[in-house]
């Protein structure tokens, strides 16, 4: 709510609002990363390339208990409106606006990151444990309605917000693991396997942009407050709603065990049509699925709860430590510390080092700058080291913001 989600999020506060303004500001931001895979890897996995035996290695020396991947990309517009021109409100002003969200997270086993990239071969004789796998992906896009009270708190400016986002959902898959275990048979004769899931899909014949597979409704609230000694306090809520998917959606349970000897061949000459027909996509989940219905669910969107500590040194610096953590998404707590410098008071630069999210530790920079107090832009990430050693760091991220004063 603070100017948009992502200041509040990235920490981009160079330039605080001291008196309402009408202002209209835009910005796009991505996050990916996990504690598994570092960058080199990641890139490859994400966006094509070969992956190599000695980063394969690396992640396996990286795998524990809890193994996660996630990411997010966002583009969002914002205008702000005082309403003292309006209702006669100086401290109030209302912010509308448009979101375009896209998110992917998942949590998966050791066995199963080992067989992915490595086969089945290294476990023949044994059986792979695929317990507690979890993948979410979703797409949706919200209007947003919002208000925001200027605290003029002797002489200093804290605000305090709510907003209302009504959400068009474009495209979900989800699915749950419980218990699984695949066994493969010590000469590689069959493999036994035995699983127990739940997998979630909107509508598949309605995709693009101006697909409505699903509508819901979510709330942001977000309170500053100045301790005793002159420091500040944010506190915010984020997300907190759902998403009702259509009666078109898909649902597919099963708890089964499938036996797998091979394929058999009917006709050597007409190979093909021989493959087709015994093995196909179709066929193995007709296999190993007990029920498969279409219907309406809902999805509860991963709510994130984020505090922030402010001290202000002097005219050039001040700092930030706080912590965002969102649920229902594989998320570890993301613990921060950033420091402001301000070489005048229209250019400004950030350093942040942080631990958490998807990845593990990073560090950040960012630069602001405000021209003559009627337009600001900032640019940065909180993941500088991804660039710079990606064998060596294992999230990335960027970001760019503009706001306009009127």
């Amino acid at each position: 709510m603070y100017g948009s989600k992502m200041e509040a999020q990235n920490q981009n506060d160079f330039f605080r609002d001291s008196i309402q303004r009408v202002s209209f500001s835009f910005g796009t931001d991505y996050t990916y990363g996990s504690n598994v895979m570092n960058n080199e890897f990641l890139n490859k996995f994400l966006f094509g390339g070969k992956i190599e035996q000695d980063l394969k290695d690396a992640a396996y020396n990286q795998l524990g208990t809890h193994n996660r991947l996630g990411g997010d990309l966002n583009y969002q517009f914002t205008a702000e409106i005082p309403f003292d021109t309006i209702f006669g409100k100086p401290h109030i002003s209302m912010q509308i606006g448009v979101e375009f969200n896209e998110h992917i997270d998942g949590l998966f086993s050791q066995d199963l990151f080992r067989f992915t990239f490595q086969g089945n071969k290294q476990f023949a004789g044994e059986s792979m444990v695929l317990n507690g796998i979890n993948y979410n992906y979703y797409k949706y896009q919200r209007i947003n309605v919002g208000f925001v009270n200027y605290k003029n708190i002797d002489g200093k400016i804290a605000k305090e917000g709510i907003k209302i986002s009504i959400i068009k959902g474009q495209e979900h898959k989800a699915i749950t693991v419980p218990e699984a275990s695949l066994f493969t048979e010590q000469n590689g004769r069959a493999i036994d396997l035995d699983i127990n899931y739940i997998y979630n899909s909107s509508d598949t014949g309605n995709t693009g942009i101006a697909a409505i597979n699903g509508l819901g409704v979510s709330t942001d609230l977000f309170t500053e407050f100045f301790l005793k000694n002159g420091d500040k306090l944010y506190m915010g809520i984020e997300d907190l709603g759902f998403v009702y998917w259509n009666k078109h959606s898909l649902e597919i349970r099963t708890d089964s065990l499938y036996h797998y000897e091979g394929v058999f061949i009917d006709n050597i000459f007409d190979l093909n049509d021989s493959l087709v027909n015994n093995l196909s996509k179709d066929s193995i989940i007709n296999s190993i699925s007990n029920s498969s219905k279409k219907g309406d669910y809902s999805m509860a969107l991963p709510t994130a709860v984020h505090l922030t500590y402010t001290k202000v040194f002097n005219a050039k610096w001040k700092m930030n430590a706080g912590v965002y953590a969102k649920i229902l998404s594989n998320y570890s707590p993301y613990l921060y510390l950033n420091a402001y410098h301000y070489f005048n008071p229209t250019i400004a630069v950030k350093a942040q080092l942080a631990y958490g999210g998807y990845g593990k530790i990073n560090t950040g920079i960012s630069l602001a700058k405000s021209f003559k107090n009627s337009f600001n832009i900032f640019i940065g990430t909180n993941n500088i080291d991804a660039f710079v050693v990606p064998s060596k760091f294992y999230s990335s991220s960027g970001f760019i913001g503009l706001k306009k004063y009127f």
